[in-house]
Formats: C-alpha cells, sequence, structure tokens
C-alpha cells in the first residue's frame, strides 16, 4: 500500500539504498522478514518490527525462522506464528542481520523458486556483509540491526508503537551487550530511549534476553565451562558443543548462546571460541580482544561479521575443524603480539 511522501533519509543511512527501500516497501503487498539460523535478538527483533511497520501500511505479512524462535523471544509480538519457510506469495523478501544470503539457512535452496520471484532486499550492520540484495540498507557503524531499522522508520511513515519498540529494544539490548559493546553509540542510546520512551520495557527485556537461564541452560553451561580448553599460553579458550552434551541436558541449541561472550570474560583471553557440533559440520563462534580481527578468522573459512565478534560455518567434523581454526588464529597469538596488560 502506498503512503505519503517519505521525508529524506537519515544521515546514517547515506550511501545506503534507504530511499529505494522505503519506496518499494511502501508499495509492497505481501512482506516476508527472514532471520539468520540460529536467531538471536537481533535478527528476530529486526524481522519482527520490520513485519509489523509492514502490516500498518496494510501489506499481508510473515516472518521466517529456519530454526524457530527460542524461549526467551516469546515476548515479541507475533512470535507463535513465525514459520519455518515461506507461505505467502512472493513480493518482498527483507533478510535481517545476515552478511551473506546463504546465512537463513536451507530454506534459501528449499525455496529457490519463491526467491526468483521476490525482491531481495538486505537490511543489516555486519561489516562483511556481501551486499546480496537487489537493494542494500547495511550499516556497519550501527550497533544492531535493530538500530539500522529504527533509522529507517522515519522513512517508511509509521509511527513507533509498543509492539514494535519491543521488538528493537531486544535486538538493541542483545547485539550491544546491554549498551556495553564499543559500537555502542548516542545514536544506539537514542534509539533505545525512542523505545522505552514507546513503552519498551528495559528490565524485562534485559531479564529476558542477557540475565535469566532456565536450569536445564545451566547445566550444560557448566558441562561447556568444565570442558573448555586453552592454548597458546592462555590467550586463547575455546568450549566445544557436542550432540552428547544438549541430550544430556535436555537442551537445544540456542541455550548455549551467551557462552563465547562469556568465555571472552577469562583475564588475558584474546580469542574465545564456541564450536558447535552438527550432522557432518560445525558452527563456529569467534569473539575477540580489540587487536584481533575475528572477521578475519571467519573469513577464512567463507564466514564473516564484525572485527571482534564474527563466525563461519566448516564443512568438517568439529574434530577436525577445531585444528583449523585454531591454526588461523596462530598468527595473532604468536610471541610477538603481546596481551593487551603486557605491552
Amino acid at each position: 500500500m502506498v503512503g505519503p511522501a517519505s521525508p529524506a533519509p537519515s544521515p546514517a543511512l547515506a550511501g545506503t539504498d534507504a530511499a529505494a527501500f522505503a519506496e518499494r516497501f511502501r508499495a509492497a503487498k505481501s512482506v516476508t522478514t527472514f532471520c539468520h539460523e540460529q536467531p538471536d535478538g537481533d535478527t528476530l527483533g529486526a524481522a519482527v518490527a520490520m513485519a509489523l511497520i509492514a502490516a500498518r501500511l496494510g501489506a499481508n505479512t510473515e516472518v521466517v525462522s529456519v530454526d524457530g524462535v527460542p524461549p526467551a523471544y516469546g515476548f515479541l509480538a507475533r512470535a507463535e506464528e513465525i514459520r519455518r519457510a515461506p507461505l505467502l506469495a512472493p513480493d518482498l523478501a527483507i533478510v535481517c542481520d545476515a552478511a551473506t544470503f546463504e546465512r537463513i539457512g536451507p530454506v534459501l535452496s528449499s525455496s529457490a523458486d519463491w526467491f526468483a520471484q521476490a525482491t531481495v532486499a538486505n537490511i543489516d550492520h555486519h561489516a562483511t556483509n556481501a551486499m546480496f540484495g537487489a537493494i542494500n540498507v547495511v550499516d556497519e557503524t550501527a550497533a544492531a540491526t535493530c538500530q539500522v531499522v529504527a533509522d529507517l522508520l522515519p522513512l517508511l511513515g509509521v509511527p513507533l508503537d509498543e509492539e514494535i519498540a519491543t521488538a528493537l529494544l531486544a535486538g538493541l539490548i542483545r547485539d550491544s551487550h546491554g549498551f556495553s559493546t564499543s559500537s555502542t553509540s548516542p545514536r544506539t542510546l537514542r534509539a533505545a530511549a525512542d523505545a522505552v520512551s514507546a513503552g519498551a520495557s528495559i528490565d524485562a527485556i534485559s531479564r529476558a534476553t542477557l540475565l535469566e537461564l532456565p536450569i536445564p541452560t545451566m547445566r550444560l553451561w557448566s558441562r561447556l565451562l568444565a570442558g573448555m580448553e586453552t592454548e597458546f599460553d592462555d590467550q586463547l579458550i575455546y568450549a566445544v558443543l557436542d550432540r552428547d552434551g544438549l541430550a544430556d541436558t535436555g537442551t537445544e541449541q540456542h541455550d548455549a548462546d551467551g557462552v563465547v561472550e562469556f568465555l571472552a570474560r577469562g583475564r588475558g583471553i584474546r580469542v574465545a571460541i564456541l564450536f558447535r557440533e552438527l550432522d557432518g559440520f560445525t558452527r563456529v563462534s569467534l569473539r575477540t580482544a580489540q587487536d584481533v580481527d575475528a572477521a578475519a578468522i571467519a573469513g577464512a573459512f567463507a564466514g564473516g561479521g564484525h572485527r571482534r565478534r564474527s563466525g563461519c560455518t566448516i564443512q568438517a567434523p568439529t574434530a577436525k575443524a577445531i585444528p583449523l581454526v585454531l591454526d588461523a588464529c596462530r598468527p595473532y597469538l604468536r610471541p610477538e603480539h603481546p596481551r593487551a596488560e603486557d605491552a
């Protein structure tokens, strides 16, 4: 549904396709938003927010997440309606918080005919974004994709209400780790303040996304921490999430979210890694100190992300993936690259 003319794009979105996106978005009759695999608060928050905004303009909408929705994000509007594959007629497909198209998972191949008929828009904040969309709104200075969506909102002509604000604040809190990352800027905090003013609860969202852990999750974390290993004179730390650990604790993949950030808190740690054992392949999550480029390490395996937070998928069992990743980290952890406190 076409509405009134949009205002000029925010300076924060200069150099992106923000104006073209707003025009296409406001004309769409159907909008399908996509989360990346192993969804976190930012991809879910952005996808839900964009679907809500489109619905306010009269479009038919759906949210797709191949891995479903972790219980911690059940507070998001229409969370129970999120699908694992698109059902609406192809029109506008919005991929949220994915550096590559493949990051949305097997739905890309299983719904290949659907995507061939849709216009793909790419909304993201990763520095390694592949610009795979017909329309790309990528701001690598943003702390979260939800911050990019917040900057788009005035262009789309929809006021910020409590449901949209809650979705956006979920992503802002999760990707900034409670507004503590170096990417957190005054613009991030203003977007959060606007969300709180619109009715989003910073207390409830913070507890759900960062603080509260179910007892089975705590048992899983205990197991992971008990099995952690260090290398390179305790500059690198890693843990392995195997299928036995999930089965023994009655948990799922999403229950390990946050473990790698916890590992990165170790004193003197410059690289923290979580290896996830899957069927014949391994997913790798990396967190690094300021002087170690996580995106470059992940890039060696066709992955990407941010300088200090990145990930990749290695088509090999975990036992083979671990030494490959450790070797990729080696140049950053030689004796001639001292820890910050030793420099």
